[in-house]
């Protein structure tokens, strides 16, 4: 069994969590799922393992929503919680949305009404992880990590050094962040990733399933 901790990295969707993945991949840490999402089977709606979750140790799992995940038992773990500015994360959602299931209205009345949805869900979600409360947690925004992505790689890298993650390849995990202005990107960021390989020679990833422990 691992001796560090679990790393959880949450948000409300469209807020940088996969981002953060991709850093903590290139930079050595092991990651449930598979690049460039890292939305395997055990993180995923509808097929979430509570105890596989439970038993998770020196992995990264990234749970969007954690608060509509029946979590039961929480492992050793220690949080990486993701925010974005709440209408461009609307935006973002809103654009989702669109691509998976047909065009929908993206207006003032959208937005605001996502930008609510996000504000009163914040909470919640970040307490099904023990967010701010029982457990170690790095806040991190996602406009920081594109417009100070050395000082915010340095504070992700700190962070995790301080949990016993010693071996971190800081400069791999900067280099994951395309420098870009914050605002909801035009396209499918994910998609043109799919194109894109993957780090060589770095932590690989665990397709689906956390690792026995």
């Amino acid at each position: 069994m691992s001796s560090v901790p679990a790393i959880v990295v949450g948000g409300l969707g469209r807020c940088g969590t996969s981002l953060m993945m991709q850093m903590l991949y290139a930079g050595g840490v092991s990651c449930v799922g598979e690049w460039p999402a890292f939305e395997g089977s055990a993180s995923m709606f509808g097929s979430f393992d509570p105890n596989a979750f439970a038993a998770l140790r020196g992995q990264a799992i990234k749970l969007i929503a954690p608060a509509e995940h029946p979590i039961f038992d929480m492992p050793k773990h220690i949080v990486i919680w993701l925010d974005r500015e709440p209408h461009e994360q609307a935006k973002s959602q809103l654009k989702m949305v669109s691509a998976m299931f047909g065009s929908v209205a993206t207006n003032r009345r959208s937005i605001r009404s996502m930008v609510a949805g996000i504000r009163s869900e914040r909470p919640s979600n970040m307490a099904a992880v023990g967010a701010k409360s029982r457990c170690p947690t790095l806040l991190m925004s996602f406009e920081r990590l594109l417009t100070q992505p050395t000082v915010a790689t340095d504070a992700i890298a700190a962070f995790l050094q301080s949990h016993g993650y010693k071996e971190l390849n800081v400069s791999a995990m900067r280099r994951q962040i395309r420098r870009r202005y914050p605002t909801c990107y035009p396209g499918m960021m994910e998609i043109e990733l799919l194109e894109t390989p993957a780090p060589i020679g770095l932590a690989r990833p665990s397709p689906g399933r956390p690792e026995a422990t």
